[in-house]
C-alpha cells in the first residue's frame, strides 16, 4: 500500500511513526506546513512532523499554497491513500481525486461534534466526559466527509489539552493502519454525517486565555485545562500580566467577581459562582512559582484591588 501523509503538529507524529513501521505500507512523501518563525528572536522552526519525517529519512514537501501543492503531487504516481492528520489546509477537489481510495482524515472529535480547528480544547472547555477520533473520507468541506470509524475516549477529571492530545495520538496510531487495510479491502463502508447536528469550533488565539471573572470558577478551571500549555490563562493586575498555571476551586465560597483576597499564604479570587485558589503563578517575565513565593514578592500589585484578611 502506497500513501502520502499530510500533517503538521506533534499530535500527528505517532501515527506517522507507526505507519512507517508497517512492512506492507510505503510512505511516498510527507507533506507539511512551511517552517515558521517562533519566539522573540523569530527563529525559523520546522513543524514537528517535518523533524520526525527527517529522522525516518522520509521525503518531506512543504508547499506554500494549494497551487504549489497540486504541482508537487504531479511528480508522484497516484497513491492508494492520502492520510491527513491536522495538516492545516483544506484540500481542494483536484487534490482529493488523486489517490485511488481517496483521502482519509483523522479528526480528534466525535463528528459531527466539533468540526474545526480546536476540537480537543472545545471538549475540555465544555467539560465533556468523552471525546475520541473520527476517521472520515475527505471532501472539500471542513470535517464534512462520510465517517468510516469512530473511536471513543474517556476524558479524565484532570486531563488537559496536553494529556488528552497524547491519549488521542496513541489512539490514532493504533487505529489508522487497520482502517486503511479495511477500506482498501472494502470491509468498511463510510456512513454520512448528520449535518444538522454539526457543531463548529474556532482557532484558538492568545487573547482567548484572558480570564473573564464573570464566568464561574468551574468554567475558568476548564479554560486552564483546555489552554495548557498554550495560551495559558492570565489576567492583569494593575498593569502587570499574571498567568495562573495551577489552581483549585471552591464552588461553595463566594467573593465578588474579580475580587482578590489574601488569607495567610493563599490567594483567593472571586467569580460569578465559586472562587479560584491559585496554586502556582507565573508573573510576566518571570518563572513559574508557588503562590506563597508570589505573594511574598508581588503583593504590592494588589494595593487597589486587594481585600486582606489577617
Amino acid at each position: 500500500m502506497k500513501i502520502i501523509f499530510f500533517g503538521t503538529p506533534e499530535i500527528a507524529v505517532k501515527t506517522l511513526q507507526v505507519l512507517n513501521m508497517m512492512p506492507d505500507i510505503e510512505i511516498a512523501a510527507v507533506i507539511t506546513q512551511p517552517d515558521k518563525e517562533t519566539g522573540r528572536k523569530k527563529i525559523k522552526t520546522p513543524p514537528p512532523i517535518k523533524s520526525a519525517a527527517k529522522r525516518m529519512e522520509l521525503k518531506v514537501l512543504q508547499p506554500e499554497n494549494k497551487e504549489e501543492l497540486l504541482e508537487l503531487l504531479e511528480d508522484f504516481s497516484p497513491p492508494d491513500f492520502f492520510v491527513v492528520f491536522a495538516y492545516g489546509m483544506i484540500l481542494p477537489k483536484k487534490v482529493l481525486r488523486i489517490p485511488k481510495h481517496g483521502a482519509i482524515n483523522i479528526h480528534t472529535s466525535l463528528l459531527p461534534k466539533y468540526r474545526g480547528a480546536s476540537p480537543i480544547q472545545s471538549a475540555l472547555l465544555n467539560d465533556d466526559k468523552e471525546t475520541g477520533i473520527s476517521v472520515i473520507k475527505m471532501d472539500e468541506e471542513m470535517d464534512h466527509g462520510d465517517i468510516y470509524l469512530l473511536r471513543r475516549a474517556k476524558i479524565e477529571k484532570f486531563d488537559t489539552y496536553e494529556s488528552l492530545s497524547k491519549k488521542l495520538a496513541e489512539m490514532s496510531a493504533i487505529t489508522t493502519p487497520p482502517v486503511l487495510h479495511d477500506i482498501q479491502s472494502e470491509v468498511l463502508t463510510p456512513i454520512k454525517q448528520d449535518h444538522s447536528k454539526a457543531d463548529y469550533c474556532k482557532k484558538i488565539e492568545k487573547k482567548d486565555g484572558e480570564i473573564d471573572f464573570k464566568k464561574t470558577a468551574k468554567e475558568i478551571q476548564n479554560m486552564l485545562r483546555a489552554y495548557t500549555p498554550w495560551p495559558g490563562i492570565f489576567t492583569n493586575v494593575n498593569g502587570k500580566k499574571i498567568e495562573i498555571t495551577e489552581l483549585a476551586i471552591d464552588e461553595n465560597e463566594s467573593l465578588k467577581s474579580g475580587e482578590f483576597k489574601i488569607e495567610k499564604d493563599s490567594l483567593k479570587i472571586g467569580t460569578s459562582k465559586g472562587i479560584l485558589i491559585p496554586q502556582k503563578i507565573k508573573p510576566e517575565g518571570k518563572h513559574e512559582m508557588e503562590v506563597k513565593a508570589f505573594l511574598n514578592g508581588y503583593s504590592h500589585l494588589f494595593k487597589k484591588t486587594l481585600k486582606t484578611q489577617a
